[in-house]
Formats: C-alpha cells, sequence, structure tokens
C-alpha cells in the first residue's frame, strides 16, 4: 500500500501545481491583449500537467491492478480496464493537441513522449 499513497502524494501535489499555474492564468486575462502570450504558455503549461497527471493515474491503475483479496475480482478488473481505457484516451487526446501546438520536442525533453 506504500506505492499507492506515494502516487497519491504526488497527485496531490500535480494537482496543487496546477491550480497554481490558475491562479497565474487568471490574473493575467485582466488584460488580455497585453499578456496574449503568457496566456497561451500557461494553456500549454496546463496541458503538460495534465498529461502528467494522467501518466500518475496510469501508474495508480497499474498499482490497483496487483492488488489481491478484492471481493469480486473479475468486476473489480473489468472497472479497472474501463478506468486505464479511458485514461489512455485522455492522454492521447493531450498529447495530440501538444504536438498540434508545436511542444513535440518539449514532450520528449521533458520524457512524456518516447520515440
Amino acid at each position: 500500500m506504500g506505492r499507492l499513497l506515494r502516487i497519491a502524494q504526488r497527485m496531490v501535489l500535480k494537482s496543487q501545481e496546477m491550480e497554481a499555474i490558475r491562479e497565474e492564468r487568471r490574473s493575467l486575462f485582466s488584460e488580455i491583449k497585453k499578456n496574449d502570450q503568457q496566456i497561451i504558455q500557461k494553456h500549454y503549461e496546463m496541458e503538460f500537467m495534465r498529461l502528467e497527471s494522467m501518466y500518475l493515474k496510469q501508474e495508480q491503475i497499474q498499482e490497483l491492478k496487483n492488488k489481491l483479496g478484492v471481493y469480486d475480482m473479475p468486476v473489480y478488473q473489468q472497472q479497472l480496464d474501463r478506468l486505464e481505457a479511458i485514461t489512455n484516451q485522455c492522454i492521447s487526446s493531450i498529447l495530440k493537441r501538444l504536438f498540434e501546438g508545436g511542444y513535440g520536442q518539449e514532450l520528449k525533453k521533458r520524457g512524456l513522449f518516447g520515440e
């Protein structure tokens, strides 16, 4: 259970980082024309945070798949498989948006996308 706790703690930290970016971005909207590049930058930074969060969720699902002693294992596995499919779709969608935004090299640099 220690590994799941560490993943949960990392997810909370990621959520806090995302909230800090949201707050920074909100303040930029007071003068949109002046801050348009910063707003765009914060938008894509949020996308990176969402992607990192989804990768943490993926890690959490893998840990849960190894859990034993579940009352109804087939139903448990089926639910995890569904959650995993949704998570993978989210990851694909975020990756697509980042690549379309021209952030392919940044993804590779951050280790969020392999060759």
